[in-house]
């Protein structure tokens, strides 16, 4: 057995434990900023995917609000200029003002999650230009209707009368006797 008794000096002994003791703690310190980052990333992933799932509710929300605005609306305007309302202007101004409700409901923000909404805005108003019209003709035929019907009556009395007076001798239609 040959072993080699040399002595060990104690600075090498220091200096091996002072190496032993800085590694162990540096590799100890790398290991515990590992387990810190994957906590602390897990959490940061955690809270944007709560933040993102609270958007998304809050955006189907709005959607749910949108389509019932849009379904009264376009209830209202199959309603407008086939006389079924008595007040077709204030239903117009009603559809107007929802037709505002439900675009600050859509906002800027929401404009691009929104597109087809806004397609359908943008035709609306066009299509409420045209009823308008539409109820504008029906109210201007409906008077000249009127104004005709009233016409025809004071007529009908003008000949009544005129067939009464005995003098004049009108029988109701002009003969021409040749």
């Amino acid at each position: 057995m040959s072993v080699n008794n040399k002595k060990l000096n104690r600075s090498d002994v220091r200096t091996g434990i002072w190496r032993f003791v800085t590694s162990f703690s540096i590799l100890s310190a790398v290991s515990f900023a590992a387990v810190y980052f994957f906590f602390k990333s897990y959490d940061n992933q955690r809270s944007g995917i709560e933040q993102e799932k609270k958007a998304y509710y809050e955006l189907l929300e709005a959607n749910n609000i949108i389509k019932i605005q849009m379904d009264s609306i376009y209830a209202d305007m199959s309603l407008l200029g086939v006389n079924k309302v008595t007040n077709d202007m204030f239903l117009n101004q009603s559809i107007m003002r929802r037709i505002q409700e439900t675009k600050k409901i859509i906002g800027k923000d929401s404009a691009d999650n929104f597109k087809h909404y806004a397609v359908l805005f943008k035709k609306m108003d066009d299509m409420l230009l045209l009823k308008s019209q539409i109820i504008t003709v029906g109210t201007e035929e409906q008077v000249i209707l009127r104004n005709l019907q009233n016409c025809q009556t004071k007529d009908g009395q003008i000949i009544g009368e005129l067939q009464k007076d005995p003098s004049r001798v009108f029988t109701g239609r002009r003969r021409f006797n040749r």
